[in-house]
């Protein structure tokens, strides 16, 4: 609803042209409807703020509750971790194991190349006396001018034979301690796998056993956080509840407080700070309408039906005034 055409159409030209002569800012009745009108929602905000202590202000809407959070491993980063990490051990100990037995082996094969240099040196021996056994065998030859006979040639090929007997023995005898050292070789290389398949087998029994441990672990934490997490849901929900009825209480306390105080005013007027309050806008709406004349500001006051809604009670006392001026003028 337009609050100027009511004015234009209750008092045709008259409301719309007067003048304050008291502040220079209510020129027209719609101007103090407005500026009643803000008084009104001020007071109205300024009592609503002071109101700000009752159970919903009291009471916050959500209450300060914290929930858990589980901020461990998850799974899968429990099982890399653990892999990762028994990982890095069997290589280790899987290398010691191997440098271990290299020592060893290393040791059998400097054994077997000392066999073989062994022979080596006894085949240079059997070679250079072989020589020497030619040449002696061939001066004594000579001497006994038997030079070119067949018994020269036959104690050479005897000397020749017996050298190589004695050279395959030599060699023999080094291939056995070389064989004898790579049966211990071979030997030590099994015992090196059979230990590494040990560690392999005991550290996936122990990977497992201890991913399954933390694994269990953390399920038990995860269920613990979550009992928790729902015992806060259902305090949250009883105090939600909780804060609803009180809420509720004090809407029906402050009706009943509002009702009382609305039959006191009605029967004593207003007191404190709202008999002010409205006392001055009483006085605003009097600067006005004391600028008309006497009937005419009876008309207005009359047949505008805002100034009851922001003088209250106070708008007896507005009509009183006009109505007496009304009559007498």
């Amino acid at each position: 609803m337009n609050l100027k055409n009511i004015s234009v159409k209750a008092y045709g030209s008259t409301g719309g042209s007067q003048k304050n002569s008291q502040n220079g800012k209510i020129a027209t009745e719609e101007d103090l409807i407005a500026e009643l009108k803000k008084m009104h929602t001020e007071y109205r905000q300024k009592e609503l703020a002071e109101r700000k202590e009752d159970a919903a202000a009291a009471l916050p809407e959500e209450p300060d509750y914290e929930f858990k959070t589980y901020e461990g491993e998850s799974e899968e980063e429990i099982k890399d971790r653990v892999s990762s990490e028994y990982k890095d051990k069997l290589e280790t100990e899987s290398k010691v194991a191997a440098e271990e037995t290299k020592s060893k082996t290393d040791e059998l094969e400097k054994k077997t190349e000392s066999a073989y240099d062994d022979f080596g040196k006894k085949e240079s021996e059997i070679l250079e006396s072989l020589e020497n056994t030619k040449k002696s065998n061939e001066n004594n030859m000579i001497k006994s001018g038997l030079s070119r006979s067949s018994i020269r040639e036959l104690a050479g090929e005897n000397a020749e034979k017996q050298a190589q007997a004695m050279i395959s023995e030599a060699k023999a005898d080094a291939d056995a301690i070389a064989s004898k050292y790579q049966t211990q070789i071979d030997g030590l290389n099994r015992e090196l796998q059979a230990a590494i398949d040990d560690l392999n087998a005991e550290y996936v029994i122990k990977i497992s056993t201890e991913i399954e441990d933390l694994i269990s672990k953390r399920d038990k934490e995860l269920k613990s956080i979550q009992e928790y997490n729902n015992k806060i849901e259902q305090q949250i929900a009883d105090y939600k509840l909780e804060r609803e009825k009180a809420i509720q209480e004090d809407v029906a306390t402050r009706i009943d407080a509002d009702y009382k105080q609305a039959e006191y005013e009605k029967r004593y007027g207003y007191v404190g700070e709202k008999a002010d309050n409205y006392a001055e806008r009483l006085n605003i709406a009097i600067d006005f309408y004391d600028t008309l004349d006497p009937q005419t500001a009876k008309d207005m006051v009359v047949s505008n039906p805002y100034l009851q809604t922001y003088l209250g009670y106070e708008y007896t006392n507005l009509l009183a005034r006009y109505v007496k001026k009304a009559k007498n003028a």
